[in-house]
């Protein structure tokens, strides 16, 4: 057992490494074409950041149609358990560590957006199977959202191009490589914890959900912690922000819905009863603390901060 508990903390390292590649390469390709610092954090980098869950989910859904297993439970332990931590204890991170002031008109729509992607997650998941028309329209509602984006993101760059004049630079071959390079790296590790974490489950007595929520949710949000403090203390508010934003709707829309399209997902009544609620209640909170005063304040962080220790008190004693 402990050398599967390695072997896991490993495998969740490897995740982090290749999700830090991906979402970097990203970055800077994305500012070589000239792209809002807003629109980066919602699309570039919320999908680096979530590549971790998005390969699971697609491996997990490509192990049960080969017939290894049916890893429903632990990937969508991952996609709860990784949103949860990224909308209270990560948020709450960034907030202690500097008080963040928000543009109300963009922060009102992006968390929009959040909210609605936790009510459809709710909602088909109501009937405890997410099927693969489900996780089409999940699919179909992300292309919605990025065609949403773009075209903010186009008047953003209209904007800028009357006040000064936008540079273009040539996208550099070294930043493709790496992004290709965090991209097989996930991939790899991504089948490794996905096997060790079933192990595990089976080892230590607890159910694949709980390891799904608890360890594995913790490690795939272990890129967003880390770009969304760097943010914050950078003063670049819009992109750590909109990465813990994008990286909520992704999960959900793209996590979710490619592994549905492919295999569908059997969903725990324990998922429809207590998790997926406690998640669209979290997000809740914090965008009417974001709302009311367009910033997120260091006592407001702290109850955001207690709702994450709450919900993992209450994983720990079985709920």
């Amino acid at each position: 057992m402990i050398n599967n508990l390695l072997i896991l903390f490993v495998a969740l390292l490897l995740l982090w490494l290749g999700a830090d590649l991906i979402t970097k390469s990203a970055l800077k390709i994305a500012k070589s074409l000239a792209l809002s610092e807003s629109f980066i954090g919602l699309t570039i980098v919320a999908l680096g950041t979530s590549f971790p869950e998005i390969t699971m989910s697609i491996t997990g859904a490509i192990q049960k149609l080969a017939g290894q297993s049916d890893p429903s439970s632990i990937v969508l332990g991952d996609i709860i358990g990784s949103s949860i931590n990224q909308l209270t204890l990560v948020i709450a991170i960034a907030g202690l560590l500097k008080v963040m002031n928000f543009h109300k008109n963009k922060v009102f729509f992006d968390s929009i957006f959040a909210v609605g992607a936790i009510v459809i997650f709710y909602a088909i998941a109501q009937d405890g199977l997410i099927s693969r028309f489900e996780g089409l329209l999940c699919l179909l509602f992300y292309v919605f959202y990025l065609l949403f984006l773009s075209r903010r993101n186009f008047m953003e760059q209209l904007q800028s191009k009357i006040k000064k004049k936008f540079i273009h630079r040539k996208v550099a071959w070294q930043d493709l490589l790496r992004l290709l390079l965090g991209l097989i790296i996930i991939v790899k590790a991504s089948s490794v914890v996905l096997d060790k974490g079933i192990l595990l489950s089976n080892q230590l007595g607890i159910s694949e959900a709980t390891v799904g929520i608890l360890i594995l949710g913790f490690g795939s949000s272990l890129p967003e912690l880390i770009i969304s403090i760097n943010a914050a203390m950078r003063g670049a508010v819009a992109l750590s922000v909109s990465n813990l934003i994008g990286s909520s709707v992704v999960n959900v829309f793209v996590a979710l819905g490619s592994g549905a399209l492919l295999g569908s997902w059997n969903v725990e009544r324990q998922f429809v009863q207590f998790d997926i609620p406690y998640l669209l209640f979290s997000i809740i909170i914090v965008v009417l603390f974001i709302l009311t005063k367009n910033k997120l304040q260091r006592n407001e962080s702290l109850l955001i901060l207690a709702l994450y220790v709450i919900y993992f008190s209450l994983k720990m004693m079985g709920f």
